[in-house]
């Protein structure tokens, strides 16, 4: 069955940039501050999660507010009914290259994904598949970092996947599973932890993106290169990016790092995941229909910064109703 049909197929889909909360029609959503328990009755909340940083510096621009954004869906202004930041639970799944090309470094990947634990709050959760030819999943969402510890030891240890480096099958997997991420509300996020020496086919591509904006997943690439990596980066002039793309369409962002310093690398992975903001819109088209719905979400407060603001999030989403 193909990604789309199966897309078609689904009575209800949940994800954080097109959340679905139902209840009691009491709520007062000037107040909002956790999604999960706000009550509503036939509303739509859907949700971006962006990440803001200054274009020539990088450097992560935490100090907004709500009257700071803009949103408009296919150029209609859409008012901002929820906003927060590092309020909601993150859903991760760590997506471990395992293949010939990093095993070198394996020994590395494993210690900074293992540290990068330990950064997490009590509320998040974790998924561990490992990848080279195929994928597995070796651990599902869990909160016990020692269960989720002792997976990436495990997927780390062996090379029974192969040593090719599939990224296409692997993240469209990936994408499936963040649909079963059991916090509803949660900020879904996949880090891809490679040397990006990786190429996806252009229907395969489509389709993976799909699903990643079905399931509202940002996907965060940190990129360590060992002796093999950086040798097909010059062969290939640099233009093997794997992961690029699809950190770009889903708003995320690409971080590198060299076989020392993958510890420290990913713990910055997860302190820019905490700096992202939440902001939540009631479309003005309700129209129940299964277009892609394109999003713009811009700084209205720019032209008074000393920064030059850049909004990292999403392309867009899709409406599901049961």
């Amino acid at each position: 069955m193909s990604m789309c049909l199966r897309r078609f197929l689904r009575l209800l889909v949940l994800p954080v940039a097109a959340v679905s909360l139902l209840g009691a029609s009491n709520a007062t959503f000037a107040q909002e501050k956790e999604p999960s328990e706000v009550i509503k009755v036939n509303t739509d909340l859907v949700v971006f999660d962006a990440q803001v940083i200054d274009k020539k510096s990088k450097r992560v621009i935490g100090d907004l507010t709500r009257d700071d954004f803009e949103i408009s869906e296919k150029g209609v202004k859409q008012q901002i009914t929820y906003f927060s930041r590092d309020e909601l639970p993150l859903s991760i799944l760590l997506l471990l290259d395992v293949s010939g090309s990093v095993r070198p470094i394996l020994r590395q990947i494993r210690d900074g994904a293992l540290n990068a634990l330990q950064r997490l709050k009590p509320d998040d959760q974790v998924a561990v598949m490992p990848f080279a030819n195929t994928s597995r999943l070796a651990q599902d969402f869990t909160r016990d970092r020692s269960q989720a510890a002792r997976k990436i030891e495990e997927a780390t240890a062996s090379d029974a996947l192969g040593s090719g480096t599939f990224l296409g099958p692997a993240l469209a997997s990936a994408a499936i599973h963040m649909q079963k991420a059991p916090t509803l509300s949660s900020r879904r996020v996949i880090i891809i932890v490679t040397d990006n020496i990786a190429f996806t086919a252009g229907k395969e591509h489509k389709e993976i993106l799909g699903e990643l904006f079905d399931s509202g997943t940002v996907v965060y690439g940190l990129i360590v290169k060992g002796a093999i990596g950086k040798l097909f980066n010059v062969m290939f002039l640099g233009q093997i990016k794997g992961v690029n793309e699809f950190a770009e369409q889903t708003g995320g962002e690409m971080i590198g790092a060299d076989k020392k310093e993958v510890d420290i690398k990913l713990g910055e992975v997860i302190d820019r995941l905490r700096a992202r903001y939440a902001l939540g819109f009631r479309p003005t088209n309700v129209a129940d229909t299964d277009e892609f719905r394109s999003v713009e979400i811009s700084i209205s407060s720019a032209k008074n910064r000393k920064e030059k603001p850049v909004v990292l999030t999403r392309r867009g989403y899709y409406l599901r109703r049961k």
